[in-house]
């Protein structure tokens, strides 16, 4: 089975020498252990930047994602089957096939399919989806019941996490932190750690970006508390400051989609608890009471009665650490997840040369 991967970023990764000898040294997650076992070429940002200035400047023009589809469309006779890693590249890919009848196996891996735009589009291309992976509940409930796409060509896995990489350590804890940037309500956590001598760093860029909500909210907060600090953290670091962090915080806006779900499953697989908003879209991973704690969204209050009452029981911490870490390791790992896409991608294979199921 050879497929080809659509997929966003690729630029920061060093040469693949350099990031196997990371990956065999445990100083990076194994990135390369998705394409390996699915035997995937990636046509991400980093193929697009190895092609011929012309082509470059040609899907440069582009919108956002369709130089890579027209790029994929165009090279699928190499590959037994196509997998989408995102809307923005599955959505035109299926729409493309669609338009010209082109039965290539097609696998979209979807995480927020929900917005009015991205449901009407998918409503109208499902059809030239033959699996459709999603790591949601919500998500999952909203593909069927809303949009009316066979529950047999779902495949719901849970979101992963590289469980050798991200592992507990032993070591004393002095502070507490927070990652991520997408629908991150920190407006509400820094009111929450005001008056609160706790430390704490967000791990994330101030710079603001598409959709960053809360870099535009810290506008209204005069000045970050002098125990609260700011700024971005490769692997190897934020592996770091996991480790020194008691737990770790996830405050998010309301969502109907599982924003916080890498941090969330990064945190459990070192062995620690998690404060969440109690959002629709986060209901699959964090077990309230033995995991971690959900707490009101946009609710300063509780956030800080949460964050007082775990960081005063650095026992009960560890209690729901082990608790975590036993929890992703059965449902979250990385093998677990890959598996999953290959037999569904396997599926779709096997069904597009079946002609019973057209």
């Amino acid at each position: 089975m050879r497929t080809l991967t659509l997929a966003h970023g690729g630029l920061e990764r060093p040469p693949l020498a350099e990031l196997e000898r990371l990956e065999a040294a445990n100083e990076s997650p194994r990135i390369t252990f998705y394409e390996k076992q699915l035997n995937s070429d990636m046509l991400d940002d980093r193929y697009f930047a190895s092609v011929g200035s012309a082509r470059r400047a040609l899907w440069g023009r582009a919108p956002e994602g369709i130089g890579h589809t027209l790029e994929a469309f165009a090279m699928r006779h190499r590959y037994d089957a196509v997998i989408s890693w995102g809307e923005r590249f599955g959505l035109p890919m299926a729409a493309l096939l669609k338009a010209t009848g082109a039965r290539t196996p097609h696998v979209a891996l979807f995480s927020w399919i929900s917005t009015p735009r991205k449901a009407a589009v998918l409503r109208r291309v499902q059809s030239r989806i033959d699996r459709l992976v999603l790591w949601s509940s919500a998500q999952y409930d909203f593909a069927v019941q809303n949009l009316g796409i066979p529950a047999r060509r779902i495949v719901q896995l849970r979101w992963l996490v590289d469980t050798r990489f991200w592992q507990p350590r032993a070591q004393a804890t002095d502070t507490i932190c927070a990652v991520g940037r997408e629908m991150r309500d920190y407006p509400t956590l820094i009111a929450a750690l005001s008056d609160l001598a706790i430390p704490c760093h967000l791990a994330t860029k101030l710079e603001p970006a598409k959709n960053d909500r809360w870099v535009n909210d810290l506008d209204a907060v005069p000045v970050l508390p002098a125990h609260v600090t700011v700024g971005p953290r490769h692997a190897s670091e934020l592996r770091a400051l996991y480790a020194r962090s008691r737990f770790v915080v996830i405050p998010l806006y309301p969502t109907d989609t599982d924003n916080g779900v890498t941090a969330m499953t990064e945190a459990m697989a070192m062995g620690r608890p998690v404060i969440c908003s109690r959002v629709a879209g986060q209901r699959d991973v964090l077990v309230d009471g033995e995991t971690g704690l959900f707490v009101p969204p946009r609710d300063p209050r509780a956030l800080r009665h949460a964050i007082e009452f775990l960081w005063q029981r650095p026992d009960l911490c560890e209690q729901m650490g082990r608790a975590a870490r036993l929890h992703v390791e059965k449902t979250h790992a990385l093998e677990r997840f890959v598996s999953g896409v290959r037999g569904a991608v396997q599926d779709a294979i096997a069904e597009a040369g079946d002609p019973r199921a057209h």
